[in-house]
């Protein structure tokens, strides 16, 4: 395209994809869209990835988003097309994630008028569908306009707003030409300034934080949410956390942020918890606890425990537009950029005196004391044995451990929706360097099996390993295709316990439901895959995972892996206790059980955590 060449409304929207440096669109064609498929074919910079299902494309749009931290685009056509994308929509509305979803509708002069997949107020009226997840929703009619409605629509996809929007375009209107002064512009800043946009730190209050109780004596944890979960922050808060020998937390959706395995790692609090974090948080020994990023949503507050406040002050630092939901807050929220929250304080200058040597002093002792206490509870590990009636399946604990040992640690791990969500949360130990993605607040399960294609066209450089399950693979597996297809490197963990497995406890243990609604066929992903063109080996024991990896490492394209594995127990309780028909209730901690010489449980690659 050449500067002077006449633009159509088409082209210029794909301009303005390139100004804001998106190298991959995520679509399923369709004769609404011919025009702006015409243009992303003709872009330079921009690769389009057709995707089985418009779902699976919207999935893949959002991994994009979350490894490249740029925003994610996804493209189809109106009516069926744009309702398929809302799953994917309220995934990433659920957390926050930056994308445009583009569709193509029908010609301005069909409207109305009983027209085929008519998505216009005359249709089905999509924009009002999608509304509710949306930021900003345009409805482009006019050619005239199409600088100002791209400029609305892309201005809040950054990581410091946080938006999502949506824009639908009539076919016709898609082919017109657009006047010189009415061309996507080049921004006056360059695109890492764009990018690097974010909310600024809240210097007087993190001064105040300092002050009265980095600095003082009191005993002090931080609890890192989802909007404290990139690498460049997670960098800062090791600095950070080092600094003031602060013991560190994360909730499910901040996994990632820190290194479990570090000295100060006080491992997941919430769903999946590790022992040691809830008994740092939930006991008395707490002063202060500071939550940053964090909604502090049910998963995320243990099933909104009265222990996460009872006793200490609790000062939560947010860098949010949205108002959070936590109503069950009594304290106000400190406006401030995470990210920049912490570098501020990795360079705030401090006095190393003796005072400062004797604060540091009783906070080693204490983290020291806390360290006694494992990640995990030996009452939990594979307590009450099989639900599931084979005897021949693998614990789903030990292949992730395992996983875990042979994974390079730079891997950027996507996990899916379902049982085996509970598994890696509590025994994959994280490096701590924001490479762990997961769609914690609405769940969809298959997310991860499209979204690990965008997070690796994200970040080629590094590894990508999907974990997921046979039902999500049921859902959303044939985008392993679409891997195949344009031979994108994922390898794919299929844990198959042939169940809906956190359901399936529920129908075996209480009788909750009937166990048909929770069995399901013993499929051969294996063949599955090899039948969709992914390479695939299927393993049986443990110590075949070691060559099966490293085959799929070595493997060009895809990679599928499956393993078989029974239906257990979750490897903690403290989440399920922490709530009795709804209701909050105090949790059962008893620190002396968790203290001594059984500092842990497993096999030697769990023993690697304990300090």
């Amino acid at each position: 395209m050449g500067s002077h060449a006449s633009l159509n409304v088409s082209k210029t929207v794909v301009k303005s994809l390139e100004v804001a440096n998106i190298d991959h669109v995520f679509l399923v064609p369709g004769k609404l869209i011919y025009p702006l498929l015409e243009a992303i074919d003709e872009s330079p910079t921009i690769r389009a990835i057709v995707g089985a299902h418009e779902t699976g494309s919207a999935f893949m749009a959002d991994g994009y988003a979350r490894a490249s931290r740029k925003f994610g685009v996804c493209v189809g056509i109106s009516g069926p097309g744009t309702m398929n994308f809302v799953p994917g929509m309220a995934a990433a509305q659920a957390d926050r994630i930056p994308v445009l979803y583009i569709a193509g509708g029908v010609s301005s002069g069909a409207e109305g008028k009983g027209a085929f997949q008519d998505g216009t107020q005359g249709g089905i009226f999509e924009s009002a569908v999608v509304r509710g997840l949306m930021e900003d929703v345009v409805d482009l009619k006019n050619k005239g306009n199409i600088q100002a409605e791209m400029r609305r629509a892309t201005d809040g996809l950054n990581w410091m707003r946080r938006a999502r929007s949506f824009v639908s375009i009539p076919v016709d209107v898609q082919q017109q030409d657009v006047p010189s002064s009415q061309e996507a512009a080049r921004t006056p800043y360059s695109q890492s300034e764009f990018n690097a946009r974010e909310v600024p730190a809240n210097r007087a209050a993190l001064d105040a934080l300092c002050d009265q109780y980095l600095l003082g004596s009191k005993r002090v944890a931080f609890l890192i949410g989802s909007r404290g979960n990139d690498a460049r922050t997670a960098q800062a808060l090791l600095e950070v956390a080092e600094k003031f020998h602060v013991p560190v937390a994360t909730t499910l959706s901040g996994k990632g942020a820190f290194p479990e395995k570090h000295p100060l790692a006080l491992g997941v609090y919430g769903f999946a918890s590790h022992s040691r974090a809830v008994r740092a948080i939930n006991t008395d020994e707490l002063d202060a606890l500071i939550v940053f990023g964090s909604d502090l949503n049910q998963r995320d507050s243990m099933n909104w425990s009265r222990k996460l406040l009872a006793g200490k002050e609790v000062i939560v630092f947010d860098d949010s537009f949205d108002p959070p939901a936590t109503g069950h807050i009594a304290q106000g929220t400190i406006f401030s950029g995470i990210g920049a929250s912490f570098r501020l304080l990795a360079e705030k200058k401090v006095e190393t005196g003796a005072g400062f040597r004797q604060v540091l002093q009783k906070r080693k002792a204490w983290v020291a004391d806390l360290n006694t206490t494992a990640l995990y509870d030996y009452q939990f590990e594979q307590a009450g044995g099989q639900v599931s009636d084979s005897d021949q399946r693998l614990y789903p604990g030990d292949v992730v451990k395992r996983l875990c040992r042979l994974l390079p640690k730079d891997s950027n791990v996507v996990v899916d929706s379902g049982a085996h969500r509970i598994f890696m949360a509590h025994y994959w130990l994280s490096s701590g360097m924001g490479n762990y993605f997961s769609s914690s607040s609405l769940a969809p399960m298959g997310w991860a099996i499209a979204a690990g294609i965008g997070v690796k066209l994200a970040a080629p450089e590094r590894p990508c390993v999907v974990v997921t399950g046979d039902g999500c693979m049921m859902m959303h597996g044939i985008e392993i295709q679409t891997a195949a297809r344009y031979r994108v490197k994922v390898i794919y963990v299929v844990l198959n316990n042939a169940a809906h497995g956190a359901i399936h406890i529920d129908a075996v243990d209480k009788g909750s439901i009937s166990e048909q609604f929770t069995r399901l066929p013993n499929h051969d992903w294996t063949a599955f895959a090899a039948s969709l063109g992914v390479a695939a080996r299927h393993v049986q024991c443990l110590d075949d995972l070691d060559g099966a990896l490293s085959e799929a490492m070595q493997h060009a394209g895809p990679f599928l892996i499956e393993v078989k594995t029974g239906v257990f127990p979750a490897p903690n309780r403290y989440y399920a206790q922490a709530t009795t028909h709804g209701e909050a209730v105090e949790l059962e901690f008893d620190v002396r059980r968790l203290t001594g010489d059984r500092a842990d449980v497993g096999d030697d690659e769990s023993c690697e955590i304990i300090v």
